[in-house]
């Protein structure tokens, strides 16, 4: 499933082919110009934007690099790279460790996880909905990593890491398990190269008290009472590091994507040309596109049926949702959401009964309706819903999108497009 290296797989070596094919485009520009001033596009815009795109072939090629760089170097000593880790850091990590002093790259890399960088991507991990009951433990952890409480931190960590795993993992199988399997497609720290081999890692057997001061989050040792030394900080930064670096695997194992997802069909000529056209068209569109300035309870209903609303706008589309909700339609609740920023379609009405079924919506209130592009509203809403016997009041912000057939972003009011949910999880 997983390419040789992490600059293989799809959604890099997708960016690299589409910068090469810039930069190829960018050669051949002169012989195109003629043609595609007839079809109407901006060809000074067009030669603006291709200006600097060498260097960008340069750039790209160059970061590609260096997920495979940190792995070699830093994966043996628990350390792996992912999604939301700053490539600032991870090059010049990699620089000084390559330069000979690979203890100050490791020393660098437990700098980065300060306070405030944990607090922020503990905020990242809300996305993933298995995490969401394990939050508040994370931030009493977060606390005692503050305070330089590491003997208290560090298993509270591995706990979770293990258990969040274990939620999401087919065969109930937790981070630390025997056999357990974190690969993904298309993933940077569920290459083979990452989440599996810090797993071997970490789960390594300990069987001898020790009292030296560990550099690795043992978690045998230090859940059985082997290890003592591991009330220290770099084992506590490892230990977040992993957890973080499990976020990306977690978010396709949500999504059902964790196996090979279908490649997507090649464009032909003509389909090209017609995107250039459409371009053309949208472009148009946007220079007339002004926001709405809506009034609620006077320009539209604060609430009420969908038929109340104007065909073909984002709140009669949040009007449907929300009723199918207050009649537990979760099928065509499904139905509203967005097809590419929403869980896939099969999934759906599965995804939103065990987020909804426990949540009975009472009333709606549209507070505020702001059109921020052509293409994106926000609603804020006032929410009644009884969740297990208790009546619960919440102030929350719908994001609609208007898309197309094909899931992709369209200037409201073209016709076959229609709006979209965002965010659907209320937590």
């Amino acid at each position: 499933m997983n390419s040789p290296f992490i600059r293989d797989i799809p959604s890099i070596a997708k960016n690299l082919k589409n910068v090469r094919d810039m930069a190829t485009f960018k050669r051949i520009m002169p012989f195109c110009r003629p043609f595609l001033k007839l079809l109407g596009a901006d060809v000074q815009k067009m030669d603006d934007a291709l200006a600097n795109v060498d260097d960008l072939v340069r750039q790209i090629e160059e970061m590609s690099q260096i997920p495979d760089r940190f792995n070699d170097i830093f994966a043996s000593r628990g350390w792996i790279i992912y999604d939301l880790l700053n490539l600032e850091v991870a090059k010049n990590a990699i620089a000084k460790a390559e330069s000979g002093d690979i203890d100050g790259a490791e020393t660098d890399l437990v700098d980065y996880y300060d306070a405030e960088t944990v607090r922020w991507k503990l905020q990242t991990m809300k996305g993933i909905r298995a995490f969401h009951p394990r939050v508040a433990l994370a931030q009493k952890a977060l606390i005692d990593y503050e305070e330089e409480r590491y003997h208290a931190c560090v298993p509270v960590v591995l706990s979770l890491l293990d258990g969040l795993v274990n939620e999401l993992q087919e065969k109930r199988r937790g981070f630390f398990a025997e056999e357990v399997d974190l690969t993904a497609w298309d993933s940077i720290s569920a290459h083979s190269s990452g989440l599996n081999v810090l797993v071997r890692i970490f789960q390594k057997g300990r069987y001898k008290t020790t009292i030296e001061s560990l550099t690795i989050p043992y978690r045998n040792g230090i859940m059985h009472g082997m290890d003592l030394g591991y009330d220290n900080k770099i084992v506590a930064a490892k230990a977040w590091a992993a957890l973080f670096a499990t976020r990306d695997w977690a978010l396709k194992a949500e999504k059902g994507l964790l196996e090979v997802q279908p490649k997507e069909p090649q464009k032909s000529w003509k389909e090209i040309l017609d995107q250039l056209r459409k371009n053309q068209g949208n472009k148009e569109k946007l220079e007339q596109w002004k926001p709405r300035d809506i009034e609620v309870g006077i320009d539209v209903p604060a609430s009420g049926a969908p038929e109340l609303f104007a065909d073909t706008t984002p709140e009669k589309q949040l009007a449907k949702y929300l009723n199918f909700w207050m009649v537990k339609n979760y099928g065509y609740m499904a139905k509203c959401l967005s097809s590419k920023m929403g869980p896939p379609a099969k999934q759906a009405p599965a995804r939103l009964r065990q987020s909804f079924s426990s949540k009975a919506l009472k009333a709606f209130k549209f507070v505020s309706i702001q059109d921020h592009a052509a293409a994106l509203s926000i609603i804020s809403t006032n929410l009644v819903f009884e969740e297990y016997g208790a009546e619960v009041l919440k102030s929350f912000d719908f994001r609609l999108i208007n898309e197309d057939s094909q899931g992709n972003p369209e200037v409201s009011g073209t016709p076959g497009s229609d709006w979209k949910i965002i965010n659907w999880a209320l937590y």
